[in-house]
């Protein structure tokens, strides 16, 4: 039996893409790659990400990744919310696998599960008898932790691309990171502007913006 596990990297930074990664693994191969060390990507480093990702990639019938920029996400949101972008975006990712899964699991991002399957049904045919969609799916199901390490292993990457190409260090890009919030505010002293890879769309961009803009005044007044 085939099984597509779908999970996601980078839903809440404020710098950076978000990744959606769907693995489709024949469910004989769900052992193996647990007794490998699958698991949910959070509970492992960096280092183990990377040598599983390699195995996953050498075991797995198909994997495909969406990549959805800060940019993008940031137009997005003008109109819908992003349970709803990670609902088309899962949609397209489905429709991306050539050979067709017995069975369909997803991380679940919405809060009431039902309603992200609503979400999914307006832009894919899905069986409902193939589909599972379940909170914590990463912690539960070995395709689904597959799915997670390979997103999450290019989420890193691609943060660590932006540092190279800005000459930047950004940290994990979330708004606890003190390197990625000193990116945002340095890059803004300089240009007067959030930088590029920055989700403007985010409450710590807008508060960072305000911050700035009240310095300006103050300075101004006095």
């Amino acid at each position: 039996m085939l099984v597509l596990g779908i999970d996601e990297a980078g839903r809440g930074p404020v710098i950076g893409s978000m990744m959606i990664c769907g693995v489709l693994l024949d469910s004989d191969l769900e052992g193996k790659l647990a007794r490998l060390g699958v698991k949910d990507s959070k509970l492992l480093s960096p280092q183990d990400r990377e040598r599983l990702a390699r195995e996953i990639r050498r075991y797995a019938d198909e994997i495909h990744v969406i990549e959805i920029t800060a940019k993008e996400i940031d137009s997005f949101r003008r109109v819908m919310s992003l349970n709803e972008i990670e609902a088309r975006a899962v949609s397209s990712l489905i429709g991306m696998f050539k050979k067709k899964p017995d069975r369909i699991i997803i991380d679940c991002p919405d809060p009431e599960p039902g309603r992200f399957i609503l979400r999914l049904k307006k832009y894919v045919e899905i069986d409902p008898s193939k589909l599972v969609v379940e909170h914590k799916a990463d912690l539960k199901y070995v395709p689904v932790s597959a799915a997670s390490i390979i997103a999450k292993v290019e989420r890193d990457k691609h943060v660590r691309d932006l540092e190279k190409k800005h000459n930047v260090r950004l940290g994990t890009g979330y708004s606890h990171d003190e390197n990625a919030i000193k990116a945002i505010n340095e890059y803004y002293e300089k240009n007067g502007k959030l930088p590029p890879y920055a989700r403007k769309s985010w409450d710590t961009s807008k508060r960072i913006i305000e911050k700035k803009t009240q310095k300006k005044l103050d300075e101004f007044t006095d």
